[in-house]
């Protein structure tokens, strides 16, 4: 009897512990080998160790973003095996804008999943790339977000308020202390874990913090962080 083929590679790399949680959880009991990396540096470094066969990719993270390491895992393409498929490398993203998918394509990026991100998504995504026949369960998602799935998240829902809690925390006293920069990044660090468990207001208020942040505005920023405060209080009160 042969030895059984070995299990398709995947590679997420994320620096945010709600989103890899996510993604893990969708992941969990498919026939995939699934590996961590919690930034672009790491990244690049894996993929030079050993081969993937599919990338999830984040773009903001530190060391190095998505778009250095999805040139850098091109640029060890070309030298490893010139002329051979590329590996599909997928953008988990809360952007839709014709620029900023222009800039990841340009970057080497394959293809875009826009959050909230669901598990039929995801495995519908992989199956595809991976060249398998998507299962029924895989099929495109209904409307309404997250629904089917509200029961699978739901023990997860503790974990992300503490998370989010500590994340106003931190860009509270960052306003205080008028690190705008600092208040950017914790709204952007919100903005993807709240998109990506399904909780759009509270989502749509970090990304207003996170652009009072680049627009150097505290006041925007102390009213858009007030309001998140807000949301997380309601998605809180609607998530027992």
């Amino acid at each position: 009897m042969s030895p059984p083929a070995p299990l398709p590679r995947i590679l997420l790399v994320d620096d945010n512990s709600d989103n890899l949680f996510l993604m893990q959880l969708f992941l969990g009991g498919e026939p995939y080998s699934v590996d961590v990396a919690l930034n672009g540096r790491e990244a690049v470094d894996k993929f030079r160790a050993a081969p993937y066969d599919l990338v999830f990719m984040d773009l903001e993270m530190p060391l190095l973003d998505g778009y250095g390491a999805t040139r850098a895992i091109r640029e060890l393409e070309q030298e490893r095996r010139a002329g051979s498929p590329p590996v599909p490398i997928l953008v988990l993203t809360a952007h839709a804008l014709d620029e900023f998918r222009a800039r990841c394509e340009a970057a080497g990026c394959t293809d875009f999943l826009v959050k909230p991100v669901r598990k039929s998504a995801v495995l519908a995504a992989v199956a595809r790339y991976l060249g398998q026949a998507a299962a029924p369960s895989q099929a495109a998602p209904p409307i309404a977000p997250l629904a089917p799935e509200i029961e699978l998240l739901r023990p997860l829902f503790p974990v992300f308020f503490a998370t989010a809690t500590g994340t106003l925390d931190e860009a509270r006293r960052a306003l205080d202390r008028g690190d705008m920069e600092g208040m950017r990044r914790q709204g952007h660090k919100l903005k993807g874990s709240a998109l990506s468990y399904g909780f759009n207001a509270l989502g749509q208020a970090a990304l207003d913090m996170e652009r009072a942040g680049e627009d150097d505005d505290p006041a925007a920023a102390r009213t858009a962080l007030d309001r998140a405060v807000a949301m997380l209080d309601e998605a809180r009160k609607a998530s027992p």
